[in-house]
């Protein structure tokens, strides 16, 4: 297995088995929002994994190794790929498995999926921040993004518990009409999503290859 690979990814099963540990029981509960606020953790999560993957990265030493950028950048977009698609998988199965107490519907698959789709891009262009920028520069916008992700989930979660007409976000009129065939729109929204990952991922292979700022 490629080094760079194992190494960081290492932080994003630690992160998923943090996310299945700290809220997975949640989507066998019915007293919860399950499958309305968990999947939103997601970006967060992914967020944190890239933090903790980038923290002392010993990229100088790399420079110093015949290892190219090009096999950096698609290592550390592996990982962060492998990852999305793991926690999307899990909540997706769970989300079917909880079709026959109506706890999941035919939207929540496609709201799953956009959600995901968000998560990974976001987290890819965090990882060019990085690289552009540096991890010290980078550390408070990854706090601050980790940390207005949660305060949006709490005023969401708490909007649903309080406000009649708070808008439900995997019910919404677009990811309804995309639910009446969930399976064929969510494979059109990861196809999309993959390709705007992979051109995230080729603008990471320039940055990483012009930019100092992380060694």
């Amino acid at each position: 297995m490629n080094p760079i690979f194992r190494r960081s990814s290492f932080y994003y099963w630690t992160s998923l088995g943090t996310y299945l540990a700290l809220m997975g029981r949640y989507f066998v509960t019915q007293d919860w929002a399950a499958f309305e606020i968990i999947p939103l953790f997601m970006p967060i999560w992914l967020a944190a994994a890239v933090m903790a993957s980038e923290h002392d990265e010993s990229y100088a030493f790399l420079r110093t190794l015949a290892v190219t950028d090009r096999a950096i950048v698609r290592s550390k977009f592996g990982a962060i790929l492998m990852s999305a698609a793991v926690q999307w998988s899990v909540m997706v199965a769970v989300s079917m498995l909880r079709r026959h107490d109506a706890a999941a519907a035919p939207s929540t698959v496609v709201y799953l999926t956009l959600v995901g789709a968000v998560a990974l891009v976001a987290a890819g262009w965090l990882q060019i921040g990085i690289w552009r920028h540096g991890f010290p520069a980078m550390k408070p916008v990854l706090v601050v993004f980790m940390a207005g992700g949660i305060v949006v989930i709490l005023l969401h979660m708490a909007g649903l518990k309080q406000v009649e007409a708070w808008p439900v976000l995997s019910r919404l009129r677009l990811v309804e009409w995309l639910g009446g065939a969930p399976w064929v729109s969510s494979a059109a929204l990861a196809a999309a999503a993959l390709v705007a990952f992979h051109r995230t991922m080729t603008i990471g292979v320039r940055v990483k290859a012009s930019s100092e700022a992380c060694l």
